[in-house]
């Protein structure tokens, strides 16, 4: 297959008379770009060769490890001094058929890609510790500066094809992706579960960075966006069991009981012969411990169901409570639970059987005791209303309570 025919399909370059002489012309041939983002013509180019730059390319003539020329608009270009000055320096060195230097083009259309992380990256959660996480997403780029894109890929970092720049990329977006996920959870105690809140956020801090990254090499990253966090199946199980948790108001043995009830269900209807008495057996069983643990629950209707992984009530038998002893109360005679403070009818302050109150502070006396021990008052003799039973200080002639005579 002739190397400058226009049917050549394995290099992608052409010439624009089939079997002419190889300094003729040369062109990128368009069946060939396809994802390409730049392509070296596969020989170095002559003296006085001509090359074809379209509408949609840029021409870059490389030599000595540098860019030395961008041909930017659609033209047949001769490579002679006219259109690349700089060959004047090596003018004299050049005789006959000498090989002058390397020719690349590169497309001026924006490339779209997708990107994933090729390993997990660590994450530290609050509620579940170390997280591996594997993000997925789209970015487009293009070239925006042929000459530093030629110098810095195939001059500095001896990268010469489109792969090999791409991959590139993708390295970077994912370190900066990393960096980004880093800074969020320090500057604002980002979690695992806060991400989907915080993906345009995200979005927009790594294509902040990554133009900033990218454009000296000559590329710029034109969008980023189609972000997609995926948890490891332990994690994203635990967060399912949470929300069933809340929605059903029960804990973590309920609801473990009752996906157990469910599991001996699914057995027994899988079963064979012989099984159907064991599953039965086992049913009731769970199903006594699951009666138990839900009527708990719908005794007390009405309250917050109780907190992830609580164990309170779970498996415990209700006990009946003792009956609660009463006191009376010493100003009004109501009956009161005994440890009440304060009477509820008469609210007067409960004093202890077989003591007195002291009149300035309420505290209780000993009996026989002179001085109040809270307050200092001196301890008045007591006498107790006929019609009220209210103490009275004696020499009252009226009850202060009732106003009854005394």
């Amino acid at each position: 297959m002739a190397f400058f025919s226009k049917t050549n399909k394995n290099i992608g370059s052409g010439s624009d008379i089939e079997g002419a002489d190889s300094r003729k012309g040369f062109y990128w041939v368009e069946d060939q770009k396809g994802e390409n983002v730049m392509w070296r013509l596969p020989r170095n180019v002559m003296w006085n060769d001509n090359v074809l730059v379209r509408e949609d390319e840029y021409g870059i003539f490389f030599r000595d490890g540098k860019a030395l020329a961008v041909f930017d608009r659609p033209d047949r270009y001769a490579l002679t001094t006219q259109n690349i000055p700089v060959l004047k320096n090596i003018l004299g060195t050049v005789v006959g058929n000498v090989q002058i230097g390397e020719f690349y083009w590169a497309q001026k259309r924006e490339f779209r890609d997708k990107f994933g992380t090729p390993q997990p990256l660590a994450f530290r959660d609050v509620d579940f510790g170390v997280v591996q996480l594997r993000i997925f997403g789209q970015f487009s780029y293009k070239v925006v500066d042929p000459l530093l894109l030629i110098t810095q890929f195939v001059g500095t970092k001896g990268i010469t094809t489109s792969a090999e720049i791409v991959d590139w990329l993708k390295s970077q977006i994912v370190t900066i992706l990393n960096d980004t996920l880093g800074e969020l959870k320090a500057k604002k105690q980002m979690g695992v579960l806060d991400m989907p809140a915080y993906l345009q956020e995200i979005e927009q801090l790594c294509l902040g960075k990554l133009t900033t990254e990218t454009e000296v090499y000559g590329l710029k990253i034109m969008k980023f966006a189609g972000l997609n966090i995926n948890m490891p199946e332990e994690v994203q199980e635990a967060i399912n069991k949470r929300g069933a948790m809340s929605a059903l108001g029960v804990n973590y043995i309920q609801y473990q009981s009752g996906k157990a009830i469910e599991g001996i269900g699914q057995g027994a209807a899988k079963g064979g012969e012989g099984s159907g008495f064991a599953m039965m057996g086992a049913g009731m069983g769970a199903g006594m411990s699951m009666g138990n643990m839900m009527g708990q629950g719908m005794a007390g209707a009405g309250s917050q169901p109780a907190p992830f992984g609580g164990q309170s009530g779970a498996g415990q038998t209700a006990e009946p409570k003792p009956a609660e002893n009463m006191e009376t109360c010493s100003s009004c005679g109501a009956k009161v639970p005994a440890g009440t403070k304060f009477c509820p009818e008469c609210g007067q302050k409960m004093v202890p059987a077989g003591k007195s109150a002291c009149t300035n502070c309420g505290a209780a006396l000993m009996p026989g005791a002179k001085f109040c021990p809270e307050c200092g008052t001196k301890v008045e003799t007591l006498r107790k209303c006929p019609q009220c039973n209210a103490a009275v200080p004696s020499g009252t002639k009226f009850c202060p309570e009732c106003g009854q005579k005394l």
